[in-house]
């Protein structure tokens, strides 16, 4: 993709790698400074993912649903950052099963508003970020069946996605470039799986030389 695609979060800029989606805090002192001042703040939690306090992370994750009183969008929010750590933890089922609580949250079948499209749109888009990278551990594992539904299933959700904030109409340009990346990386193969399959048709052909 042409450009950098990125956000701010507190104030500080973070960038958002093409291959492996994952941020990167250009700042990190000064976003670890706003976490210190502001440890009740449910943002946090992402800031503190973003930073690599994936502990610290999970814990205000589960603390910022504790209020049984949260209205239902606010808790869908708060559950996509808490699927979030779980996703950068490695605990790809957990996170899973928060996605779809946080999709039915907002409606799922029948948004009733713009706002609850909008958070929808977002929990698709992370979930098939958490897919994504569900798929990558599922190929390691030598599981490709597994990895490759992962991936049709994390495309599915990334253009789902895409499409309802390009409906919505009001959705900031770097959320449409971000879903956008995320089509993108989902579309092209992975380096590692075509450099496997380089490496299969060689052995292939070195085998029909030598029969």
């Amino acid at each position: 993709m042409a450009g950098t695609v990125g956000f701010t979060a507190a104030g500080v800029q973070v960038t958002v790698d093409d291959e492996t989606l994952r941020e990167s805090v250009q700042d990190p002192d000064a976003l670890t400074a706003w976490c210190a001042e502001n440890p009740q703040d449910p943002r946090t939690v992402a800031h503190l993912r973003m930073l690599g306090r994936l502990d610290e992370a999970a814990v205000a994750g589960r603390r910022s649903l504790e209020d049984p009183m949260l209205p239902a969008l606010v808790r869908a929010v708060r559950r996509t950052r808490y699927a979030h750590v779980l996703q950068w933890q490695g605990a790809f089922l957990p996170a899973e099963e928060q996605f779809d609580l946080a999709a039915e949250e907002t409606g799922l079948e029948d948004p009733t508003s713009p706002s609850s499209l909008s958070v929808l749109a977002a929990v698709f888009q992370h979930r098939a970020k958490s897919r994504f990278e569900h798929s990558l551990a599922e190929g390691r594992a030598c599981r490709p069946r597994s990895a490759g539904r992962l991936r049709r299933r994390a495309l599915e959700d990334a253009r789902r996605a895409l499409t309802m904030r390009e409906m919505l109409g009001t959705v900031e340009e770097e959320m449409l470039a971000s879903s956008r990346q995320t089509v993108s990386r989902l579309e092209r193969p992975d380096r590692e799986a075509a450099d496997g399959a380089a490496e299969r048709r060689d052995g292939d052909g070195a085998q029909t030389s030598s029969r």
